[in-house]
Order: C-alpha cells, then structure tokens, then sequence
C-alpha cells in the first residue's frame, strides 16, 4: 500500500512539472482579432508561467506590428531576444531538461523561431529609421539559423542575406552588400534544392537593389510543431492549411506584379537539424521502453513467486524498475511560435517621391483573389531613401496608419 502511494505521488509530480504550450487564441488570430490575442500575450507575459515569457512576447510584439505601434513591438520583440539569445544555459538546467521534462525549461525557441524575432526586431529597427541597428538585428538572425545541428542548412534564410544586403547598401557600405546577395542567391539556390518554396528566376535576387519602395508579405499560417514516436520523443513539424498562396500588389489604382518568395517559414521549421537534446530523448525513450517491460516482467514473476521472500524480492525489483522507468523523462517539447506565416514574400517597385496608395491583393493556390483579405495602405516616399511596407494574409487588416513623411 505504501508503495502504491509513492508511485501515484510520484507520478503526480511529474506529471506537474512541464509547461505546456500557451493557449494562443489562434482562431482570434486568423480572424484578423489583433487587440484580442495581444491582450491575452500581454497577460500571460506578466502572469503567466515564466518559462514562456519569450514566446508570448514575441506573439505580443507581432500583432503590435501588425497594428502599426513600432516602438511597442521593438521593445517586446527586444525582451524576447534578449530571452531566446541566452543560449546557455546553467548546468542546473541542462539537468532538468535531461533528467526531467524538456519543456520544464525556458522556452528560447528553435533556430527558425530565433532568427524570425531577428527579422522582426530589424524591421522595426529598420521603421525606426537604423539600417545599422537593422542589419545587425538581420545578421543576429543568420547567426542564429547556424545553430541548426544539420550543417548544410545552417545558412540557407535567403530573407535574412538580401535584407542585410539591403540595409549594407543604405549604409553606403556597396561590397558588403554584394557580398550579401552573393550569399542570399546562394541559399536561395539550395533551399529550392532542398524542397523549400520558391521561384526560378526570382527577380529580387537578380537585381537585388532595384526598386525604393519594398512590399513584405506575410502569407499563410507557420508549421504546427508536435510529438512523434512511441514515446513522444521526437518534435516534428506539419503544415497548416491556409487559403492565401501568394499576393498581387496595385501601387496608385495600377496593377504592378507579384510577390516572390523569400523565405519558407516550414521549410526552415522542419530542416532545423537534429538537436543533442533530440539524441538524448531518443536515447531515453529506448531505455524507458526496456526497463518498463523489465519491471512489469519482475512483477509477474513475483506473482508465481510460491516463496515469500522470492516473492518480496522480485516485487521490489519491478516496482523500482518501473519507478525509473516513470522518472525517464522522453517527450519533445513542443511549445512553438504559432502565429508565424508560412512565407515571407516581398516585391520592390520604383515610384516617384510622394504619396501613394498600395493595395494588396492575396490569391489561392489556383490564382482566385481571396476578397476578405485586400488591404490597402497610404506610404510616403522621399528622394533617395527606401520605403518598406508590410503586409500579412488577415481579414481586417485595413487598419494600417498612415506612414509617417
């Protein structure tokens, strides 16, 4: 009896010892509710439970983005980074996640998610009128997409390499940013190679310093991560399904083109590379897997046991067998940042000084133009400086401010 309390006790605890993945109200998100799902972000980034803090302040920081408050975003976007960038961890820590649950620890994201807070931090440094601050924010993003454990797909963020390039030229520093080009037509070249979404030919890559207007869209919805094997021990990646496959872009009532991909949000997701910590779950999940069927063995033996003591023996050998085995922690975190996009597309235009309207039409994956999710938006470009729009495939998302001259 004493023993049968212990392993329910211990059970509980365990059981109470991981952190789940917050409970983003994501139909509010597709449904274009921004001030709803940045109200519960807010909220749970000051009480809820501290190892997600990163997560939801990114969510937080997106849908302030969205809605046009830059100094709000950078600073949330910020606070995330400085979480997700504290890459090692106390030796304390490591244990936990080893011997315990994996998601009992802070949540710093996956390489993909550290280097989109990079993208996004450098957008609203790059509003906020620092392409020097942007670029470093750019290049902290490809640095962080190295830690994939696989090799060859720790440089292939292909947005990352041409927006430096980009912010290198504002900088008036020209070979660097040719060097950035080089670099982002070469990870363009082998993420297609590798199954990542995009187009021959892309003219951004071509010709990447045309155009002072440049157009983002956000389209889709990002990868859905969730836990594989017999165990749950491995963190895997699916889809999500979204109407939106591209984006038409009118500039002053005129049809001017497509968008072009720029990065695949699934395709980074799901070529992360395998992890030391994904070996040693798997590694885990193989020994819990054994010393359960050993101790369920024991107490069946013990059951045939006729001698008392042989009996006791064995008993005490399984119930300690299977208590290892409970205490064998083997199931993958599987906390991620769910409101990313599925792409990031953009399309660069030269247009005189002056106002204009951009509208923004978004198309399925057999060309239709999807009516809920046109938006349109008032920007006001100068002589010799670049302006930068974005966009995302929401419904009641008409609600961008006028940029600021």
């Amino acid at each position: 009896m004493h023993l049968r309390a212990f392993l329910l006790l211990l059970l509980a605890t365990l059981g109470s010892c991981s952190v789940s993945q917050p409970a983003i109200p994501m139909s509010r998100f597709t449904q274009g509710e921004l001030g709803v799902v940045a109200d519960f972000a807010r909220k749970e980034a000051t009480t809820g439970p501290v190892e997600n803090q990163a997560l939801v302040l990114n969510v937080l920081a997106q849908c302030e983005l969205l809605q046009g408050d830059v100094d709000a975003a950078w600073q949330h976007f910020g606070a995330a980074a400085r979480i997700m960038g504290n890459w090692q961890t106390s030796g304390g820590e490591e244990f936990k996640a080893i011997v315990g649950s994996e998601s009992s620890k802070g949540y710093t994201g996956d390489p993909y998610e550290k280097a989109m807070n990079a993208y996004y931090l450098g957008m609203c440094y790059l509003m906020k009128g620092e392409p020097d601050n942007a670029r470093a924010a750019f290049k902290k993003g490809i640095l962080a997409d190295a830690e994939s454990g696989d090799e060859k797909f720790q440089a292939d963020f292909t947005l990352l390499f041409w927006l430096a390039g980009r912010m290198s030229r504002a900088m008036g520093t020209p070979a660097d940013a040719e060097d950035f080009f080089k670099e982002a037509k070469q990870a363009d070249v082998f993420s297609r190679g590798h199954g990542s979404r995009g187009e021959v030919g892309n003219p951004l890559l071509a010709s990447p310093l045309g155009g002072n207007l440049v157009v983002l869209a956000e389209v889709g919805m990002g990868p859905e991560k969730f836990a594989a094997g017999g165990e749950g021990e491995l963190a895997r990646f699916r889809p999500r399904w979204s109407d939106a496959h591209h984006a038409q872009v009118w500039i002053d009532g005129e049809s001017r083109g497509p968008t072009w991909t720029l990065a695949d949000v699934d395709y980074q997701a799901r070529t992360r590379g395998g992890t030391e910590m994904e070996g040693i779950r798997q590694g885990k999940a193989v020994f819990k897997s054994v010393t359960r069927a050993a101790g369920i063995g024991a107490l069946y033996l013990a059951a045939g046991d006729s001698s008392s003591t042989g009996a006791r023996d064995k008993a005490l050998v399984g119930a300690g067998l299977l208590v290892l085995a409970a205490l064998t922690s083997t199931r993958a975190d599987t906390r991620h940042w769910a409101t990313l996009p599925s792409t990031v597309q953009a399309a660069t235009f030269d247009v005189a000084p002056g106002e204009h309207t951009i509208r923004i039409d978004f198309h399925s994956s057999n060309g239709q133009v999807i009516p809920e999710l046109t938006q349109t938006f008032v920007v006001t470009t100068r002589e010799g400086a670049e302006s930068y729009c974005m966009f995302r495939s929401l419904p009641r998302m008409d609600r961008f401010p006028r940029s600021k001259p």
